[in-house]
């Protein structure tokens, strides 16, 4: 299952030098519903690639996005928009969309200053095969 630039499949587009980062990608392994959405570190050729091909839009490491096909999303809408390919039971974070954006991207910020604070190792998780960009 490789991924299509022409595709509509979602794309994470994340640090890949960031544990914290990494947490999150396997945890969206663990809770998601089914296997839609594929991953691509910002730090890789194929990330440069796909860059390339949609020049529109730019992007920082220190930024988490999501792209579902059509248009891309930074920091705290990114995340939002992770839910639904998540297990019904985390719905409860739709609540999210409550809060103004610019809070939101506050509190996204706050985290993000400190992401690579938390130990842990950047391992390349065996799920992600065939689902990385």
């Amino acid at each position: 299952m490789a991924y299509e630039t022409s595709s509509e499949a979602p794309v994470l587009f994340y640090d890949g030098d960031c544990p914290l980062c990494n947490r999150v990608v396997r945890f969206i392994l663990d809770q998601e519903r089914a296997p839609v959405l594929y991953f691509a570190a910002q730090q890789q050729p194929t990330t440069l690639g796909w860059l390339a091909q949609h020049p529109e839009y730019a992007m920082n490491e220190d930024t988490v996005y999501y792209y579902n096909g059509s248009n891309l999303y930074a920091r705290s809408s990114a995340v939002l928009r992770l839910i639904p390919t998540l297990k019904w039971y985390w719905g409860f974070l739709y609540l999210g969309w409550l809060l103004p954006r610019w809070m939101r991207d506050k509190l996204y910020d706050f985290v993000a200053k400190r992401r690579k604070k938390f130990g842990g190792e950047c391992l390349f998780d065996p799920r992600l095969k065939g689902r990385v960009l």
